[in-house]
């Protein structure tokens, strides 16, 4: 078995154990999965149509979408940011390559963005948005989107344990891409100019897309969705050759 093949397997393993013992935490359990986005929709959905009078045509199921996927960008960043550093204890036990610590807080909540993908789902059916062929290319949205979340979170993950105060700029950035990747407005809508500097955010990209399938019934724009894959490609590259190149060093940390 090759190194590739150890670290996803491991990574496997520990997300699981990792769902597992989540869903024991807490008296709700796997409830929380759901009731988490479900309670921030409610939140801005009611701060958006009602307080500032803003919205549009099924605006709850166009909000919902974009905190799905803006939800599962944020939490793995953030978490995957520490996981170096939270699995210090664990590696001067025993060698384990450092990616697989946010590998695996990926494929956590990769599995529950999963959940509350097909929650999106079954709301936009309720409310009279029927499945549509363009349907068949959302496990290609899924992958690009998990490539830009594992990117993001590889190389966030790779600096932290170097860069301590990185930790306050990250949450900066994280909050401020609420409000810069199109999770309350839509990005056709803008002049063309913004729309091309929104859509250099993969994350908007990828928003925009999963948009166009589930609340259009539309195929995506290869284009736009091809430009936002090679960044996240390019993040995770860089976040990979980054861990690599200090795997050894992740330990003597203090």
């Amino acid at each position: 078995m090759n190194t590739r093949s150890k670290i996803l397997n491991i990574s496997v393993y520990r997300a699981l154990s990792e769902l597992r013992s989540e869903g024991a935490r807490t008296y709700a359990g796997y409830l929380w999965w759901i009731l988490a986005p479900l309670m921030s929709l409610a939140v801005y959905y009611v701060a958006f149509k009602y307080i500032l009078n803003r919205g549009t045509e099924n605006f709850a199921v166009f909000l919902f979408s974009g905190i799905v996927v803006y939800r599962f960008f944020a939490n793995t960043v953030t978490r995957g940011s520490e996981s170096i550093l939270g699995g210090k204890g664990l590696m001067q036990l025993v060698y384990l390559h450092k990616s697989i610590f946010p590998l695996t807080v990926v494929l956590v909540n990769l599995f529950k963005f999963i959940i509350t993908l097909l929650l999106l789902m079954v709301a936009c059916w309720a409310f009279g948005l029927r499945p549509a062929w363009a349907y068949l290319s959302l496990p290609l949205l899924l992958v690009s989107t998990t490539l830009l979340v594992a990117g993001a979170a590889m190389f966030c993950a790779a600096i932290m344990p170097f860069i301590p105060d990185f930790k306050m700029i990250l949450s900066t950035i994280v909050h401020l891409l609420i409000f810069l990747s199109g999770v309350f407005f839509d990005v056709s809508r803008l002049s063309a100019k913004m729309q091309m500097i929104i859509r250099w955010n993969p994350l908007a990209t990828l928003i925009e897309q999963f948009r166009l399938v589930l609340l259009h019934g539309r195929w995506p724009n290869l284009a736009h969705l091809a430009q936002a894959t090679l960044t996240s490609m390019i993040m995770l590259v860089i976040g990979w050759l980054l861990i690599q190149h200090f795997d050894r060093r992740y330990a003597k940390i203090s």
